[in-house]
């Protein structure tokens, strides 16, 4: 019986230490929301590698615009407004998203999109390399495990979309707040593409963001590799810079 007893005592002992340092998603938006109190706007050059144009076409928005350029300046302003300018086969290119608004600039060219209800369309700080805050608000984000080493897996349901069951994961390091590696899946589960987060940097001092970004396929084929350098945060950046109205 007394035997027994410690065998019970220690599984409970075990038990409450698991809980007690078990990671929640909640605890990391909360680092998340002090780190990016530092940061106002991020601008840095970026150049861009693509392995396979034709397959880099079939992958949708967002990651794809970044890879139809040959060069660029990403640029991204708090709380959800981006904006990407380069060229593409010679001609230069903008793509704006400011909330759920797009903007497509180009020669001859100038496309607006309501990307209300399309999550899959959409650019969000992942794609740039950071986490932030406005992830959770667009998601429902669980964590789904938690390597030996400390990582932890994410699962992001966006909250729009309908019936749609598109969802991402995303591997974190909870303590520096790295982003490791993303997937992102269609509605019946099919991966549609992978991101590879290497060679970090932080801005202000507080968010760390992926400097090289390396984007694979379903089938693991390399889609290309983006890279920043000259990244600064707090340039300054206008709000009429991510406008819907300019031409």
């Amino acid at each position: 019986m007394r035997k027994l007893s410690l065998i019970l005592i220690s599984l409970l002992m075990v038990a409450v230490a698991g809980s007690a340092f078990a990671v929640t998603s909640s605890d990391i938006l909360s680092k998340v929301k002090a780190a990016e109190a530092a940061v106002k706007d991020v601008r840095a050059e970026m150049g861009i590698e693509s392995a396979d144009k034709g397959s880099v076409s079939d992958m949708g928005s967002g990651y794809s615009d970044i890879l139809k350029l040959q060069k660029g300046v990403i640029s991204w302003k708090a709380p959800d407004m981006f904006r990407m300018d380069g060229y593409a086969r010679g001609i230069k290119a903008s793509f704006v998203q400011n909330g759920y608004k797009k903007l497509v600039l180009a020669s001859m060219i100038r496309q607006t999109e309501d990307l209300t209800n399309k999550p899959g369309k959409r650019i969000d700080s992942l794609d740039f390399g950071f986490l932030s805050s406005k992830l959770w608000k667009d998601n429902a984000i669980t964590v789904v495990s938690i390597a030996k080493n400390g990582i932890v897996q994410l699962k992001l349901d966006p909250k729009s979309g309908g019936q749609d069951k598109r969802h991402d994961f995303v591997w974190v390091d909870p303590k520096t707040l790295r982003v490791t590696k993303r997937e992102k899946y269609t509605g019946d589960g099919k991966l549609r593409v992978r991101y590879a987060y290497s060679e970090f940097e932080v801005l202000a001092g507080k968010l760390p963001i992926a400097t090289t970004s390396t984007l694979f396929g379903p089938t693991g084929d390399r889609l290309g590799t983006v890279a920043y350098s000259n990244v600064k945060a707090n340039v300054g950046l206008a709000d009429s810079f991510f406008s819907m109205s300019q031409r």
